[in-house]
């Protein structure tokens, strides 16, 4: 039986307003981003040595309903994406040598005067082993809320940038849910839900993923892959996607039949879709990570935070993290194989470990 996780306090007291993003240095040491209820305020958590800093990140405010992700650059220091509560628009905030400094990203996928900003997003930094120029470079998918499109934008000096991931001329299919991550190998790949008005009772709705083919003409794979396109499949949520060296998993809660999925890839291209966990409540946000060559989900149930666990042979075991009602989580795996897991929970950020 695998050890019981262990807790920590983090936030002083402080209410959590939304979704949290945590993430790890090169260490294993944990940082932890999230929102201040009320006010938005973004605050990242930073634990060393066992004891926990927060920093206020100035001048950045998000919303309840999400838009915030954390990455650990080489250098050590922290790099955030948001969506900005006032404007609506994309932020990247970076801390280097001590201070904060932020950019809008720009995000505008068609020339139309219609309302623009965006709404679900994610992000990555590249890792730069084996491209050293692109080190550090980040890496944005999101939902371009004046098209309903996927779009993709990066802060590298050559390619264009923001650029259409899925190019739909006739505006039959409106787009939602990204994620976003780099393989050992350094490729790109995104993971999204694409809906379909057919006319019918229920739209016909897809979960699909494209990765990047050449950054400087920015083009994607095409046609994209359909990960799940069953007649009865109903996500409207995030979706969550991990790459190892080889294999690729994508995870979307199925609102239609209340099952956690997940589509587990090969490097021969063959996939599978294989349930999680069934008989869920709704799951706003899985988190999916890897630990070497495994996958784990983290995700809250209706009275419980819950961690599903891949064996090699395909076989998923579902354990208990702690029993409350939480927040969307945020999981990730050190090299030592020390799952590290946070979450909002009855407004109060939560953060549990334990090695395996």
């Amino acid at each position: 039986m695998a050890a019981s996780f262990t807790f920590e306090p983090v936030d002083d007291g402080i209410s959590v307003g939304g979704p949290v993003s945590l993430a790890l240095d090169r260490a294993g040491n944990p940082r932890i981003a999230f929102s201040q209820q009320g006010s938005g305020q973004i605050i990242v958590a930073t634990r060393n040595g066992g004891a926990w800093t927060l920093d206020n990140v100035p001048g950045a405010f998000a919303p309840a309903s999400g838009g915030l992700r954390l990455a650990i650059d080489s250098k050590g220091d922290p790099q955030i994406a948001f969506l900005e509560l006032s404007s609506g628009e994309l932020v990247h905030a970076v801390k280097s040598a001590g201070r904060w400094s932020s950019a809008h990203i720009p995000t505008r996928l068609t020339p139309d005067h219609q309302p623009g900003g965006v709404g679900a997003i994610d992000f990555a930094l590249h890792p730069g082993r084996l491209d050293t120029q692109s080190r550090d470079v980040g890496y944005f998918a999101y939902v371009d809320l004046a098209s309903q499109r996927i779009g993709f934008a990066h802060t590298a000096g050559v390619g264009p940038t923001p650029v259409l991931v899925e190019d739909q001329p006739h505006n039959t299919t409106e787009f939602a849910g990204p994620s976003a991550a780099f393989d050992p190998s350094e490729n790109f790949f995104i993971a999204y839900v694409g809906v379909f008005a057919s006319g019918a009772a229920q739209a016909s709705v897809s979960v699909r993923s494209k990765h990047i083919v050449d950054i400087e003409k920015g083009t994607f794979s095409n046609p994209p892959t359909i990960v799940d396109g069953s007649q009865s499949l109903n996500v409207r949520t995030q979706t969550s996607i991990v790459r190892t060296f080889s294999d690729g998993c994508v995870v979307y809660f199925d609102m239609a039949s209340k099952t956690l999925k997940a589509s587990v890839s090969d490097l021969s291209g063959l996939s599978a879709i294989e349930t999680v966990a069934a008989n869920l409540a709704n799951i706003v946000s899985p988190s999916a990570a890897a630990k070497q060559d495994e996958f784990r989900v983290a995700y809250g149930d209706a009275d419980a935070m819950m961690l599903p666990s891949r064996s090699k042979s395909g076989d998923w075991t579902v354990e208990a993290v702690e029993a409350v009602s939480g927040g969307p989580p945020s999981l990730a795996y050190d090299n030592a194989s020390t799952a590290n897991i946070a979450y909002a929970a009855g407004a109060r950020l939560r953060y549990a470990r334990r090695a395996e």
